[in-house]
C-alpha cells in the first residue's frame, strides 16, 4: 500500500513539474510578440512585477530576458486569502 502511495505523488510531482515548464514555455511565447526569442522590457511588463526585478533577471545585461532569464522570474504568490 505504501509503494502505491508513494508512486501516487511521485507521479502527481513529475506531472506538476512538467505542467508548470509548459506553462512558462506557453507563456514566453505568447510574451514574445515580434518572435526573436527574447523579451523586451515592454513585451514582458505585462507580468506583474517584472519591471521590478528586470535588472536582476537580466543576467547578461543585453535588455532583453532570454528563455534561461525568464524561467528564473518568480511570480509573486497570491496574498493569503485570495485565489
Amino acid at each position: 500500500m505504501k509503494k502505491h502511495i508513494l508512486s501516487a505523488v511521485f507521479t502527481t510531482l513529475i506531472s506538476t513539474a512538467a505542467l508548470a515548464e509548459s506553462s512558462a514555455a506557453i507563456a514566453f511565447n505568447e510574451l514574445d510578440a515580434n518572435k526573436d526569442d527574447g523579451l523586451s522590457a515592454a513585451e514582458a511588463g505585462a507580468l506583474p512585477d517584472i519591471s521590478a526585478q528586470w535588472s536582476t533577471l537580466d543576467a547578461d545585461a543585453d535588455g532583453k530576458l532570454n528563455r534561461a532569464e525568464f524561467a528564473a522570474y518568480q511570480m509573486p504568490a497570491p496574498a493569503a486569502g485570495k485565489e
